[in-house]
């Protein structure tokens, strides 16, 4: 990978890890949630909009953090990208849904339903990402190791 591209990934990789960059993705899926639970009432819709937007923000913003905790456990590439993406997912979903129905959206499926693909498109690309950036936990420790062993 030339110097240039390397710039370009890195860059890109603090873009996605920023607060800024989750708010403004947060805000696509928020408009979303209130038209699919607008015939619940506006005041759900909005709630639901809101809480979709709060939730998508902090899932962002702290599950690249989490991904890349997870990423760093990895055995080798391979499982390292396998274990963040199905890790990014779970996380993911399992704190959309509990938020969803603690605020009692009308239609917590439909509501989550436009963000599947892009959440797998995401979670893929990021694991992607870090494979490019981030080195394995296994792989630092294996060069420590020949450093300490003349």
């Amino acid at each position: 990978m030339s110097a240039m591209h390397r710039r370009r990934v890195h860059r890109l990789r603090e873009v996605v890890d920023s607060f800024w960059g989750a708010c403004l993705g947060a805000g696509v899926y928020a408009a979303w949630a209130v038209w699919a639970n607008w015939d619940a009432g506006s005041h759900i819709a909005l709630r639901a909009g809101l809480t979709h937007w709060a939730m998508s923000t902090f899932l962002t913003y702290t599950g690249t953090g989490t991904m890349r905790q997870l990423h760093r456990l990895g055995r080798g590439p391979d499982a390292a990208a396998l274990l963040c993406f199905c890790g990014g997912l779970l996380y993911t979903y399992a704190l959309l849904i509990g938020a969803h129905a603690w605020v009692g959206t009308a239609h917590i499926a439909l509501t989550l339903a436009a963000g599947v693909i892009p959440t797998l498109l995401f979670c893929g690309s990021y694991a992607l990402l870090l494979s490019r950036t981030q080195p394995l936990a296994s792989h630092a420790r294996a060069i420590s190791d020949r450093a300490l062993c003349p």
